[in-house]
């Protein structure tokens, strides 16, 4: 497992998905890399409110990245290109990202609600 339990299969795979989307060649800040990629993955899967990608047989909303709902993998990849072009400031993320989750969202209804 990589970083917060994400697999480390899938980090890669989000960086190379990224590095396309940042015309990055070769092994550039891969270390960076694979942080913001890691980190748009938790950021993912706390927006939607559940893993992505199964840590454990049967755990998570999909086996691999390629499994991944295209719209939630490009989240991820367009936020981590985010995070990396802006690693300096504090811009806001682009609004796409929450439009492409949003779908996928689980929401809760808290017990205290009364009806």
């Amino acid at each position: 497992m990589g970083e917060q339990g994400v697999p480390v299969g899938v980090i890669a795979e989000a960086v190379a998905a990224t590095r396309e989307v940042l015309r990055l060649e070769g092994s550039a800040e891969a270390a960076l890399l694979g942080r913001v990629c890691a980190a748009a993955i938790l950021v993912c899967e706390a927006f939607v409110g559940g893993a992505i990608v199964a840590r454990v047989a049967g755990d998570g909303a999909a086996e691999s990245w390629d499994a991944v709902p295209a719209p939630v993998a490009q989240g991820v990849t367009m936020l981590a290109a985010h995070l990396f072009d802006h690693r300096e400031s504090d811009a806001v993320p682009p609004a796409a990202v929450a439009a492409l989750w949003r779908p996928y969202r689980r929401l809760r209804l808290s017990p205290d609600v009364a009806a």
